[in-house]
């Protein structure tokens, strides 16, 4: 499902390049790209966190998406979509930033 979508999204920013390089249309581009990332690694993380751990996952998935997406031009994104082991190693980077998991008490 996600190759599906990143690969859309390639055919339209591959289309939106020849209206001309920069402004709004990357920016809808990198959105678009960036709010898929974020839905697809909350949706993978989803049900794997074990029973009785806190983890935000909204936090560690924008900042992933960020980490994965920093300096990235939308022909980078097109040309190099971000593979499994790029959002995975990003995901366990934003971990180590956020600190050490909380355990949830009631959950236990």
């Amino acid at each position: 499902m996600r190759k599906l979508s990143l690969l859309a999204l390639s055919c339209l920013a591959l289309g939106l390049a020849a209206c001309g390089e920069g402004g709004v249309l990357d920016e809808s581009v990198k959105t678009t790209v960036r709010e898929q990332l974020v839905a697809t690694c909350t949706a993978t993380a989803e049900g794997q966190i074990p029973e009785g751990l806190t983890v935000d996952l909204n936090q560690v998935c924008d900042c992933a998406a960020d980490k994965v997406m920093d300096g990235k031009s939308v022909q980078d994104l097109v040309t190099n979509p971000p593979t499994n082991a790029e959002d995975l190693l990003k995901v366990r980077e934003c971990l180590n930033e956020m600190g050490p998991v909380k355990l949830d008490p009631a959950g236990i």
